[in-house]
């Protein structure tokens, strides 16, 4: 899937043009054998992979008697090593979507590992985590996605490669959830946000307004590959 959005350049934001192109996305589902969901995502030459475990037993001193136990972690590339940063933000966003009241005393292991890097790694992360969500089937009330923009010489650029993130004066990643109100009309609001480099607010709202509107495409992809895992599925049981 490849998406071509429109946006006007705004000269009130200092910002001269819009670069507003997604990468081509793919994405396999289901594909780790002893996980509950998994997700691989290809977002042009970026590759993230995102598993689901549980909800499952959790050791006593992580039960919560309330609600469920969120574990995440996230590895950059081929190492071992954690970011505390991108930990935080996906445990946010979990608590925001995942309806924790509905397992007490359970625990949900998430794991994002950074196969391939071509820039704007954590907003292809946070798509893959949702999916791999979805894939698990526990209950959420919403659906959300990651999207980086990154502002280089008065344009912005959205998703980014690496080669354009190394000469960028700010990025900025953005994570927007959708979700029904009283089960009627669909919202999006942006939930998160990371944001590097020094920058004026009026291109961080810009840059946010063209992060939104890229976020309706990503939402659209999020559909129909559940749409294709679904009727594959159906088909495999009849």
């Amino acid at each position: 899937m490849e998406v071509q959005c429109t946006s006007m350049p705004s000269s009130s934001s200092g910002i001269d043009s819009t670069i507003s192109k997604l990468r081509q996305l793919r994405a396999e589902l289901s594909f780790l054998p002893r996980t509950d969901g998994s997700c691989a995502l290809e977002q042009g030459n970026t590759v993230m992979w995102a598993s689901i475990n549980g909800p499952g037993d959790v050791p006593s001193s992580k039960r919560l008697d309330e609600k469920l136990y969120i574990e995440v972690v996230y590895r950059h590339g081929q190492s071992n090593l954690c970011s505390v940063e991108e930990n935080r933000i996906l445990s946010s966003i979990l608590e925001q979507t995942v309806d924790t009241i509905q397992y007490p005393h359970k625990m949900l292991a998430v794991t994002i590992q950074e196969m391939q890097s071509d820039g704007s790694e954590m907003a292809a992360g946070v798509t893959a985590v949702c999916l791999a969500l979805l894939d698990s089937g526990i209950i959420m009330n919403g659906i959300f996605c990651g999207i980086c923009v990154a502002h280089c010489d008065d344009t912005l650029i959205l998703d980014p490669c690496r080669k354009i993130i190394i000469n960028a004066d700010s990025l900025f990643t953005f994570v927007f959830k959708s979700s029904a109100i009283d089960h009627k009309e669909r919202t999006t609001r942006m939930v998160e946000c990371q944001t590097r480099g020094v920058f004026e607010y009026a291109t961080f709202e810009a840059a946010m307004r063209l992060a939104r509107d890229a976020s309706a495409e990503i939402f659209l992809f999020l559909r129909e590959t559940m749409q294709r895992k679904l009727s594959i599925d159906s088909w495999m049981i009849t």
